[in-house]
Formats: C-alpha cells, structure tokens, sequence
C-alpha cells in the first residue's frame, strides 16, 4: 500500500468524508520521517470508507488526509453530493466545517464559470440553498463564515465571499428562509455575465480603456441572458444578476434605475459587491481595511447605495448589540 508517487498532491479534512460512502477518489495518509515523504494510500476510490476506517483517524488524532491534485474535482463533485451531512453534522467544529463549505462553494463558482451551460447552474442554486440551511442550522456559522472570507480577489472567491456576507446580512435585516435562498443563489451567480467577455479585458491591471469599459458594462445583461437559456425559472437570481451595479441614484448600469426601481435583493447586493472588491487585494492594489472601506463608501459612495440599508449594513458588521433593531421591515416584491 506504501507509495512513492511524488508530492502532487493536496490536503483534505477527515471530517469531509461521510462513513459507509465511497468517495472516487484514492485517499492517502502522509508518512513522513528524517529521510522521506511518502504517501500511504489509505481507501482506494472504490472503497468504502467505512467506520472502521474513521475510528483509526480519530484514535490516532490524524488532521489531514491527501488526494491527488489531478483528482480534486472528483472530490469536490463527492463534497457536493453529501453536503447536507457535513452541514448538519454536529461533530465537526464550526471553523474546520465553514473551510470545507468554502472550498467546494469557490470550486463549484469555477465550474461555472468555465461552462455556465453545463449544469453547473443548476448546481448552483442547489449549493446555495444548501449553504442558507447551513447559516440557520449553526449559530457559529455567521462567525466563521465571515472569518474565513479569502482576500485574494479573483472572480470564484468574489462571488463567494459575497453570498456568504449576502446571506448573514439578510438574516440579520428579517428576510424569511426562501428570500434568503434566492438572494444567496442570485449573488454566486451574479458575475457569471463575465463568461462573455475577454479574460484580456477583465485581468487587465490597470484603468480601463472608455471602450473596455463599455464592454465590461453589459456582463449583467448577458448574465441574466444565460439564466434565461437554461429554460429554468431563476427569479431573484435574475434581478441580482440584472441590478448589481444599479445605483440608487440612478447613475448605475445597465439600466440607470433609480431606488424606487430596485429590488432589495440588488441593492443588498450592491453594496456587498463594492465592499468586498475594497477589502480584497488585487494583482494592482491592497486590500483596503474593513473600516476604511466603509469609510470610503459613505464619503465617494453613499448616492450610489440605500443609505438606511447601507446604515443596517455598517451595524452589521460591528460587534453584536441586543439594543440594535432595524427601523421598519424591509419589502422584498418580486
């Protein structure tokens, strides 16, 4: 069972692998000394990994498991389809089980963006749904969800960072189980309009061109244009897809909507955008601080947001206070 395959390979939590399931995937153990690192396989990919298997890493307190890097995605498909237990089991501890819903949740967004048309859409709102029961079933999921956002910004970890901080901000405003869902799934779908468009135009560092950005503007329009393709009904994930850039002052795009115009879910998404772009570090700039960003937003931005809800926002984010109640119950029309 022992092998000297060389180290292509990448770390995986035992608390991600479900007892009784086979996994697809060959499972090894890390067998280091003075000399060498070798790599112990431990259940093959057509066995099953079983209780007895599971008892071995507990008694003897193993951290990690490895898989080959070649083999992630079928990993990540295995992590999908049992994603409702890891939520759900009470063992894992809330840090270790918020890493394993934000891994798969950024490699399912890089699915999507690579072939919007595969089904992965799908996939989508169904990981989404499943992440809300996650935020509502853990009291200690708000807490590690927000800590473990990743601020490296690309497109994948963007658009989850934004539905996670999306869906502990709409719990935090009123919204019921179904609002919450659909707003969480529109917001991991919301660039997926940029499957469009040149990887020229949007890894360029540096000031777009008028032309380039121009270009760049129509991503909501061809976003919802996919949504609409696959023939399923995909309704507040359209409008966030539609209105993440509309400002309530009318000067946003593609439609130029005033507030009166704009659902909650994107104005909720307009200003979960702007803040996650500013505390991220990009190829061309730093990651701005959490209070710096707002700070910004409120002195370049505050005409582009609803103020009341960017107000609910800022408290948000601060620490927790039972005397915080939100002025009136915000209307959620479709």
């Amino acid at each position: 069972m022992e092998s000297n395959i060389p180290p292509n390979f990448v770390p995986i939590s035992p608390n991600s692998l479900k007892t009784n399931t086979t996994i697809g995937c060959d499972i090894y153990l890390l067998a280091e000394t003075k000399s060498e690192v070798r790599y112990v396989l431990y259940c093959r990919r057509d066995a099953v990994f079983d209780e007895a298997k599971k008892s071995i890493l507990v008694a003897q307190q193993i951290k990690s498991l490895f898989i080959k890097k070649e083999e992630q995605q079928t990993f990540y498909d295995y992590l999908e389809k049992n994603f409702h237990h890891i939520i759900s089991d009470t063992s894992i501890p809330p840090d270790e089980k918020t890493k394993i819903v934000h891994g798969a949740a950024t490699n399912l967004v890089k699915d999507l963006f690579e072939d919007p048309r595969s089904g992965s859409i799908d996939r989508t709102k169904a990981f989404a749904h499943n992440m809300v029961d996650y935020v509502l079933l853990d009291t200690k999921a708000a807490q590690s969800l927000l800590k473990i956002a990743i601020h490296e910004y690309n497109t994948y970890t963007h658009s989850v960072n934004v539905s996670a901080i999306g869906t502990l901000f709409g719990q935090k405003i009123g919204l019921g189980v179904t609002n919450l869902k659909g707003l969480c799934a529109g917001i991991l779908l919301h660039d997926v309009g940029k499957t469009k468009i040149s990887t020229d135009i949007l890894n360029k560092e540096g000031k777009l061109t008028t032309e380039e950005f121009e270009i760049i503007k129509k991503h909501p329009e061809y976003g919802a244009e996919i949504l609409d393709e696959t023939g399923t009904e995909f309704k507040e994930e359209r409008i966030v897809t539609i209105q993440h850039h509309e400002n309530n002052d009318g000067t946003g795009y593609p439609y130029g909507l005033n507030k009166d115009k704009i659902h909650l879910c994107g104005k909720i998404s307009r200003i979960i955008d702007v803040y996650d772009a500013l505390t991220s570090k990009r190829s061309y700039s730093d990651a701005i601080r959490p209070f710096n960003a707002l700070v910004q937003m409120k002195e370049t931005m505050l005409n582009c947001f609803d103020s009341e809800l960017f107000m609910e926002f800022i408290q948000f984010l601060g620490p927790y206070d039972p005397r915080k109640t939100q002025r009136k119950p915000y209307k959620w029309d479709t």
